[in-house]
């Protein structure tokens, strides 16, 4: 049983290092100079990303619902905005390709396999 909570809390740490929801959505500084982003929007409204070096630099993604859209950056967050246009979740590339998603909720970004 504590073999299993500890390998559940390892899980949670490591993939709080790249995503966030509810927490701080400030990103950390990263190196990263160049990757691409395949996204999935699982929610089943249209939601907006905003791609740049800080919450209010950057630019817009529209994700229709149950689409799946790409797009490049540099050294950028992505972060998942709500109706109101306040970010909710954070995700930060890393170097290269990734997959993620917006959760089924619309209220998370995940890394997707």
């Amino acid at each position: 049983m504590t073999l299993r909570i500890a390998t559940g809390l390892l899980l949670t740490a490591t993939l709080a290092c790249d995503t966030t929801s509810g927490g701080s959505l400030t990103p950390e500084p990263t190196s990263v100079t160049e990757f691409h982003i395949s996204v999935f929007n699982a929610c089943t409204d249209d939601v907006t990303l905003h791609v740049g070096t800080s919450q209010t630099e950057g630019r817009k993604v529209l994700l229709f619902k149950l689409s799946r859209d790409s797009f490049k950056g540099t050294n950028e967050a992505v972060w998942l905005l709500d109706e109101t246009e306040a970010p909710i979740a954070l995700y930060q590339p890393i170097q290269g390709n990734q997959k993620i998603k917006v959760t089924a909720d619309c209220s998370a970004l995940v890394k997707d396999s």
